[in-house]
């Protein structure tokens, strides 16, 4: 068919070309003429014939050689023409071909489903179903009246619908999302009146359904719009594309590569006005792939109920402000994580759709307690007491305490000097005691006598240490969840580092190690390395904690996580069998005959255990946050240090917005100064006795100067 239209038009064109110079030739000849009477002498006539050229001169030369170019450059303009039309009909045909059918054919592709997760029993945790989204293309945010359409229609403000309109979180070009879940009274309306909105489509999707609300919310994580960040990194092997939906946390972000599912794929012809007159094919969305975690959802629920009945007896107790904590649950052997709670916490359904800046801030003020925050990966504490099983074993392994040792507790220990008092838990003391009830009894001068052993060391300064961090403490467990913190266990050259602008502090003292030993000073742990340690006191080995217990298939395949996964190992610490037996006995007289036995006697199995308390008493606490708003959780925390008998109560934070009644809380809080940075200036009507302002422009400038030096910055912060 088109080399049947080329060869015509070629024809047409030959036939024009050959018409025109036959034309041109006939225009050019001769024609006779009349020989008029000429009046004037022989010399005039002799001098205008040869001013004419003479009596052989051609005055038709000029216009035939004016004519002759006109047809060479028609000649030439049609074998140009010729020339690309057979360049476009057969060298390049079949290119034109295909974009033309680009501009008739046109392709969507449509999100797949993700896949479901399931806890280790086959409970539903997240689910799908299915709803509708508005969609508008980039241009739509600069026509009002659309705007103010979809606001009528949809019962959204205009301003929130004008900003996502403008929204380039997916890219300047990219389809916005401006309404997830839409009723269908909504849906209709947009799909028959489709030339009042210009720009504007309706998708079907899937979002997320919590049969459970909030149940292991800090787990499970929560799925959002794809950021161009993200868009750029391609992550897990998947290529995304703006509008794309992904895990933002917890589970949902750890497992991206099983829950992302393939996406579909539609073709439709369209006319010159971009309407869609038929469906040529399509390839369905293919769901991602099910997953089931370790997660029991039974023990789950207990533990976050027992985080609730805690809050709610601190608050009868008079102490409001407990609305933090963290309970971990783990398999000792195989390293399944059974339960992980943590608290506050937060209903994943808030972010279908994506999340109001209104809520973000709520979720993220400091009042709020950050209920984002999983404590059980990220929160960073003094592990007290509970640090002794640790420290114990240490001292049994290098031979400084053994099962027969006894010492003489009467409250206060001065074994490092007069100057250096530490005091036990028990201010009247414990009397004399062995290491079997110095742990039972969790006395603190059986473990100062052990730290006294280990600063008079000589063969390693850091023996505990680095004894401590063999167990895996300031080491992240390698869970699979994002966020997780190292933890940290402090040593002398720390201590240097962490002082280098206060060399009066830099000295590792041997208080320093005493507080270390109890679990106290500078150490900081997180709930999930601790339960890592006890069970590796338990069986001897520091298990990898792991999250994913199988894989299901969309043919129903489910393909268990391979077994060496679970006999994986942070770390394998060395120790004598015999010292370890000597600690598991005094973990189960911690419980048979401390001060919990009463909670585990009707339990009915062996059970081994060591509580902790952080003990302020006496003490000049320090609480560090990024940023202070209302001071409300702030003043909270300060009034429960101090009803625990600290001496004073400091606050230090980098920005001080100190916004609403935060003035006042302060004003009249336990805490007795507010230290903060000029980051935000500190009007005069909120400048009192107890906030103290400091500048931070010696170190921008100093940074400033490194940076123009070519120097290194990143030890300013270190």
């Amino acid at each position: 068919m088109t080399a049947a239209i080329f060869a015509a038009i070629s024809v047409l064109l030959i036939v024009v070309a050959i018409a025109i110079i036959v034309v041109v030739v006939r225009s050019g000849r001769r024609r006779p003429t009349r020989i008029p009477i000429d009046t004037r002498s022989a010399s005039e006539l002799a001098m205008s014939t040869e001013a004419h050229g003479g009596p052989g001169g051609d005055s038709q030369g000029p216009t035939r050689r004016r004519f002759f170019g006109f047809v060479a450059v028609i000649g030439a303009c049609i074998g140009a023409l010729i020339v690309k039309l057979w360049s476009m009909q057969v060298i390049s045909g079949a290119e034109y071909t295909a974009k033309a059918e680009g501009n008739r054919i046109n392709e969507y592709t449509t999100i797949a489903p993700r896949g479901r997760i399931f806890d280790r029993n086959g409970v539903e945790l997240v689910g799908n179903r299915s709803t509708f989204a508005v969609l508008a293309s980039a241009d739509v945010q600069n026509d009002q009246l659309v705007l103010k359409r979809l606001s009528d229609v949809l019962g959204i403000p205009y301003e929130t619908i004008s900003s996502l309109a403008a929204s380039q979180t997916q890219g300047a070009q990219a389809d916005r999302v401006i309404a997830l879940d839409v009723d269908d009274r909504a849906v209709a309306y947009i799909s028959e009146h489709p030339n009042a909105f210009p720009g504007v489509r309706i998708e079907s999707r899937t979002v997320r359904t919590y049969p459970n609300d909030d149940l292991a919310a800090h787990v499970l994580g929560y799925t959002g719009t794809i950021s161009q960040e993200e868009l750029k990194r391609e992550a897990n092997g998947i290529t995304y594309e703006s509008g794309d939906i992904v895990g933002k946390d917890g589970v949902e972000q750890a497992f991206e590569s099983y829950l992302q599912g393939d996406r579909g794929i539609k073709r439709v012809e369209v006319n010159a006005a971009g309407e869609v007159v038929n469906a040529v094919d399509s390839v369905e969305p293919v769901q991602g792939n099910d997953i089931r975690i370790t997660i029991d959802a039974n023990v789950q629920k207990v533990a976050e109920e027992a985080l609730r009945r805690a809050f709610a007896d601190a608050a009868m107790s008079g102490h409001d402000g407990a609305r933090s904590g963290a309970i971990v649950c783990m398999n000792c052997n195989t390293g399944e994580v059974i339960a992980m709670a943590s608290a506050p916490s937060y209903n994943p359904s808030q972010f279908i759709g994506g999340i109001s800046s209104d809520v973000w801030e709520e979720m993220t003020s400091e009042d709020s307690a950050y209920p984002l925050s999983n404590r059980c990966i990220a929160g960073l504490y003094p592990a007290a007491s509970t640090f002794k099983g640790f420290t114990g074993l240490a001292g049994l392994e290098y031979g400084f305490v053994t099962d027969s040792s006894t010492w003489e507790c009467e409250g206060t220990w001065t074994g490092f000097g007069e100057e250096w008092p530490q005091k036990c838990w028990k201010t009247e003391g414990h009397g004399s005691i062995g290491f079997h009830n110095g742990i039972v009894e969790s006395c603190d001068v059986v473990f100062y006598e052990i730290a006294k052993n280990f600063y008079q060391y000589n063969e390693s300064e850091t023996a505990l240490q680095d004894y401590l961090k063999s167990w895996g403490f300031g080491s992240k467990t390698g869970i699979e969840l994002s966020g997780e913190s190292e933890g940290r266990v402090p040593t002398p050259e720390w201590k240097k580092k962490f002082n280098r602008d206060a060399p009066e502090s830099q000295a590792w003292l041997p208080g320093d190690l005493s507080n270390l030993i109890i679990g106290q000073g500078d150490l900081l742990v997180t709930p999930l390395q601790i339960c890592c340690g006890y069970a590796g006191l338990a069986t001897g080995r520091v298990p990898k904690p792991v999250l994913l217990h199988s894989v299901i298939s969309t043919d129903g395949t489910m393909t268990a996580v391979d077994g060496a996964r679970y006999q994986g190992s942070i770390v394998q610490p060395e120790f004598d069998q015999k010292n370890i037996d000597i600690m598991r006995s005094g973990f189960r007289g911690v419980v048979e005959d401390g001060s919990v036995s009463g909670v585990f006697e009707d339990m009915g199995i062996a059970t081994s255990g060591k509580t902790g308390t952080g003990e302020v008493a006496g003490k000049e606490c320090v609480l560090v946050d990024d940023m202070i708003d209302t001071a409300g959780t702030l003043c909270n925390a300060a009034g429960a240090i101090k009803a625990r008998g600290a001496k004073s109560v400091t606050a230090c934070a980098t920005h001080g917005v100190l916004s609403g009644p935060a003035i006042g809380r302060i004003r009249d809080s336990a805490l007795d100064e507010v230290v903060l940075l000029d980051t935000i200036a500190l009007p005069p009507e909120k400048q009192i006795e107890k906030i103290k302002v400091l500048s931070v422009a010696p170190v921008l400038a100093e940074a400033v100067a490194r940076i123009y030096s070519d120097k290194p910055v990143s030890t300013l912060f270190v």
